[in-house]
């Protein structure tokens, strides 16, 4: 395919790339780049929302091998039964939670849920 733009809508047009569609191209259509095909095939994604990044985190901590629900479970179950260690379980499941909080960072200081 061949790739034009309207000089003064951006509209994109295609075209077959052996010739044939030749006689339809108008004179306000320009051959765009490989670049600007690549970019117009392949659009940027949007940066992810607050309540997307929220819902992420969310699933991540309540995941049942790597989550950090898992260990904060553990050790409130341990303290309840006086077992000992349930601080160092609940020290993992800080740092994971940490972790995760790293891992799907805010989008924007300023962007509100």
């Amino acid at each position: 395919m061949k790739y034009y733009k309207h000089k003064k809508t951006g509209e994109v047009f295609a075209f077959a790339a052996d010739g044939s569609d030749d006689e339809c191209i108008a004179k306000e259509l320009v051959l765009m780049s490989e670049a600007q095909v690549f970019d117009h095939l392949n659009p940027a994604l949007p940066p992810p929302t607050r309540q997307q990044i929220e819902a992420a985190r969310l699933r991540a901590y309540a995941e049942p091998l790597t989550g950090s629900d898992r260990y904060f479970a553990e050790a409130q179950r341990m303290q309840v039964m006086n077992e000992p260690g349930w601080e160092s379980v609940r020290d993992a499941g800080v740092a994971r939670f940490e972790e995760i909080q790293v891992q799907f960072p805010w989008a924007s200081v300023d962007e509100t849920l």
